[in-house]
């Protein structure tokens, strides 16, 4: 296998690639000696899988308990859950060595493996690690000419410390864990699970919190025939806002593949951003804790900072990522954060990472206990603002662009305004903002503009993509 052309796949946060023809048996089984070595050599002797929907994950689920086993590693199953339901397992049993088979919100088309190891989830170099380690194995077995199967054919023979392969249903003390001190809930909400791996199991736990819960595509299927599971795309939300309109419900929910990122729309059917969920759980954290700390990454609204430097609350601008954001969470020891994306991170009676679920369940909660009405929140008054414009531009030249950029605008305004590069840069002025970064997980740069007034939208969006333009042209 050309593992050689696939050095792409090994991202910043995981491990993603095109089924069949990028992420096949023979790459799984080769993917399953690296990381068996990884792992053994980090110490670990139990590891934790678990697998989406997709077509070929539990293939693919098979072939790594079965490379780990002849490893000597013990395979804890999870069957078919949403990733969350790893990172709670992970700290529930105590077995810090886990990998969910997910491309999360990606196409039916992809595959692939989030990977976790110690306190958090691995990215960066160390995925980009096992790549290297990959490009070594198949260079060995190539000088053996022996096959990936032939290999695995002689360690069964000659192995005599095989470790096991057993199965736990996490799926009670999860659901058991998201309820925990949460009251009942007297309202009627819709869960759009796009057919993932999330959105069965999100429903029962509504109805065990006495929620009326309509279903919309909560049912498991491989290629998500309703539509993509990524809800931050308006157009995938179509049918949760028909549907609750017709329900006449509450609230809506919109889970992605794997179940780490959510969505929600209020009964007006008006789809919240993240960074306005964001806002209604700072808002209730500090109420408890005056001097709590949160995280919140690049691409969120400047609304969102200026209120939390009302509330007089301490924050921490982050890199995009939700790798980095439960990195940051540990180092920093904050209370909560928040992407864009739709990623939400908590630490009170949690493990600071990304979950879709409870972040509904806590969200929905809070606003029931309070009397709050989500229509009116935040209340931050009407803004200017785009979705995040992706702007082409190949891996190779990413780098540099990026780097050409920051330089440029620093220059350009840095006496005019704020300027932050800690990803791209995000240039901050008393009445808008825009943020150029580099994609980590496209070959892109991504683009977003704010502004108080549409006369200062249009005219810092039109200055900013013409200036992109000429460095790219450059």
């Amino acid at each position: 296998m050309p593992v050689k052309n696939l050095e792409h796949i090994f991202r910043e946060y995981d491990i993603r690639g095109l089924l069949d023809t990028e992420i096949n048996e023979e790459f799984v089984r080769a993917l399953g000696f690296v990381l068996a070595a990884f792992y053994k050599e980090e110490g670990h002797k139990r590891i934790l899988i678990g697998y989406d929907t997709r077509k070929n994950s539990a293939l693919f689920h098979d072939i790594l308990a079965k490379v780990f086993s002849l490893h000597g590693l013990h395979v804890i199953s999870l069957g078919m859950v949403p990733t969350p339901c790893l990172y709670f397992s992970i700290h529930h049993l105590g077995i810090f060595a886990g990998i969910e088979i997910t491309a999360s919100h990606n196409p039916a088309e992809f595959s692939g493996f989030k990977l976790w190891n110690g306190e958090t989830t691995l990215s960066g170099e160390k995925i980009r690690g096992l790549y290297h380690e990959m490009q070594k194995f198949f260079s060995s077995l190539n000088k053996s000419s022996q096959t990936v199967p032939e290999l695995m054919e002689t360690m069964q023979k000659q192995n005599s410390a095989k470790g096991f392969i057993s199965f736990y249903n996490c799926l009670p003390s999860y659901a058991e864990k998201v309820l925990e001190n949460s009251e009942p809930l007297d309202c009627s909400l819709v869960i759009d699970g796009a057919n993932g791996a999330a959105g069965k199991l999100c429903a029962d736990i509504f109805r065990k919190a006495r929620a009326d819960v309509h279903e919309l595509f909560c049912e498991e299927e491989e290629n998500f025939p309703n539509h993509n599971p990524d809800p931050t795309r308006a157009k995938n939300l179509q049918a949760l806002l028909k549907t609750m309109r017709e329900k006449q419900a509450k609230y809506g929910i919109a889970l992605d593949g794997d179940g780490d990122r959510v969505v929600l729309a209020d009964k007006n059917c008006r789809i919240l951003k993240s960074d306005e969920l964001i806002s209604i759980f700072i808002n209730e954290i500090i109420k408890k804790k005056p001097d709590a700390l949160f995280l919140v990454d690049v691409k969120c609204s400047q609304e969102l900072i200026n209120e939390i430097k009302r509330l007089g609350a301490k924050y921490q601008l982050m890199p995009t990522g939700h790798s980095t954001l439960k990195k940051g969470m540990l180092k920093t020891g904050a209370d909560f954060g928040g992407e864009l994306s739709g990623h939400f991170f908590h630490a009170e009676n949690w493990y600071k990472t990304d979950d879709g679920i409870l972040t509904a369940v806590r969200l929905i909660s809070l606003l029931e206990k309070n009397n709050l009405d989500l229509t009116a929140l935040p209340n931050w008054g009407h803004i200017f603002t785009s979705e995040e414009i992706a702007v082409p531009c190949t891996k190779e030249r990413k780098k540099s662009i990026n780097q050409s950029v920051i330089a440029h605008f620093t220059q350009k305004y840095q006496n005019r305004a704020e300027c932050i590069c800690i990803d791209g840069i995000r240039c901050v002025f008393e009445n808008s903002w825009f943020l150029v970064r580099a994609s980590q997980t496209g070959e892109q740069l991504t683009v977003r503009f704010e502004a108080k007034t549409e006369e200062e939208f249009v005219s810092l969006k039109s200055a900013v993509l013409s200036d992109l333009e000429k460095i790219l042209q450059a």
